[in-house]
């Protein structure tokens, strides 16, 4: 039974939906309850395994803005709920928690930000300072005798071994410096070799995980390695069927392909473009969500995205001359990565012709934007990496969450006909750019 008949919503039940949305929709913040995260359920069910086995430990790694922090989030949420229904129960409590690495930390200042996080009384430990009147409460540095000292690889090891079935999630790793990097790989071979019951777990980019398995030639039998890939279509899609659930709405089918598709498997994008898409609707007083709804959303989604990220774009961009190419081979690049790019997101300067051509409306050769191709991987616009060797080059954005909001940016200012961007990128069904602004003629 639908909530709303005929899908209209009461002036106070549209102010009611307007706020529940930014609840379930979740563009700023990692998500950190297992209700709202949505997909990733093989990366949930290997993570599962892992802590559950003695001796192994996990490495998530991936680009920015798959989700690795909301994936670490929900492990505490999980552990809890397994507990639960655990026959017999455990002896003692689990503790889950997590920490954030950054550049000028060590390896003692990282597991010390973890450690001030566990307050211990007389009965247990727990996460998070809740003070009961008349009982001590200590951190577990100092139930340890671990204050004002430089912790090393063993004091963190006697540790761990002292909080069975407990998780420690290191997130951020890859800004950590890598001599001091290098020490959580020391750790977790001894955690291994004395098979302690306890995980620790890294969440960093690609490039710090692969340094990390090749210091130890034994590290990777006890070490999970779980990359985090940009989601498929339709892992998004479930994100828009909870919000469906939860806030009694409907998305149209071609408006829940729209958004899906354009985010270009980034979480991030799917929450900020479907919250934006709901409160469109809310505004109409309806709660059927349409391709108009979305259409408003994205033209929104471009102004709300993060500054960094129109920054990046707008200093790629920038040009004193009106007819300069720099938007035009940018959104073709986009395109080039969204449908030609290998694995690991290089494409060539051969994908972004055809691309090129059709923002253009002329035929265009590599020489006709090779040089911008170039000027994108200097310091001065600093929006593309490369590899290879001149005449082989391949590039790729250097910010993974860049793509989706140039192509949103390129459709919203005109610069590609919907119909044009439809048939480039292959979209799920053919009408899903039907009504977005067209390029004036």
């Amino acid at each position: 039974m639908k909530l709303y008949p005929d899908n209209h919503l009461s002036e106070d039940q549209a102010k009611l939906i307007h706020i529940q949305a930014g609840e379930v929709f979740t563009p700023r913040t990692p998500i950190s309850n297992s209700e709202l995260f949505a997909g990733r359920w093989t990366e949930i069910n290997q993570l599962v395994d892992a802590v559950n086995e003695v001796g192994l430990h996990v490495v998530l790694y991936g680009e920015r803005g798959v989700g690795k922090t909301s994936l670490a989030n929900v492990i505490p949420i999980l552990i809890e709920v397994f507990d639960s229904k655990r026959e017999p129960p455990r002896d003692s409590k689990r503790i889950a928690v997590r920490g954030n690495a950054n550049s000028t930390d060590t390896f003692s200042t990282a597991w010390e930000k973890v450690f001030d996080e566990i307050y211990w009384t007389e009965d247990a430990p727990s996460v998070g300072f809740r003070p009961t009147p008349g009982v001590r409460v200590v951190t577990l540095r100092e139930a340890y005798g671990l204050i004002n000292r430089e912790l090393t690889i063993e004091d963190v090891r006697r540790v761990l071994a002292g909080l069975p079935g407990s998780v420690f999630v290191i997130d951020e790793f890859d800004r950590l410096p890598k001599p001091h990097a290098s020490q959580f790989t020391d750790l977790i071979k001894a955690l291994a070799d004395s098979a302690i019951d306890t995980t620790v777990m890294l969440v960093g980019v690609a490039e710090t995980v692969d340094d990390l398995v090749r210091d130890h030639a034994s590290i990777p039998r006890a070490l999970i390695q779980i990359p985090l890939h940009p989601m498929k279509l339709k892992e998004l899609r479930i994100i828009l069927e909870n919000a469906e659930r939860k806030l009694q709405i409907t998305f149209e089918d071609d408006a829940s392909d729209r958004i899906t598709f354009m985010s270009q498997g980034r979480p991030h994008y799917t929450h900020l473009v479907g919250l934006l898409s709901v409160r469109a609707a809310c505004e109409r007083r309806v709660s059927l969500i349409t391709i108009a709804d979305v259409s408003k959303g994205f033209e929104q989604a471009v102004q709300a995205v993060d500054h960094t990220i129109s920054k990046l774009y707008d200093d790629a961009t920038y040009s004193s001359h009106s007819d300069a190419l720099w938007k035009p081979v940018l959104l073709a690049c986009a395109v080039a990565a969204a449908r030609e790019s290998d694995p690991i997101g290089y494409f060539s300067p051969s994908a972004v012709v055809e691309p090129l051509s059709t923002v253009l409306g002329r035929q265009v050769q590599i020489s006709t934007f090779n040089g911008h191709l170039g000027e994108f991987c200097e310091d001065k616009r600093s929006m593309l990496g490369r590899t290879g060797q001149p005449r082989g080059y391949r590039y790729r954005f250097r910010d993974p969450l860049v793509p989706p909001y140039v192509l949103m940016r390129g459709v919203s200012e005109g610069m590609i006909r919907a119909k044009d961007l439809n048939s480039l990128m292959h979209a799920p069904k053919s009408t899903v750019f039907s009504t977005l602004p067209q390029r004036p003629s």
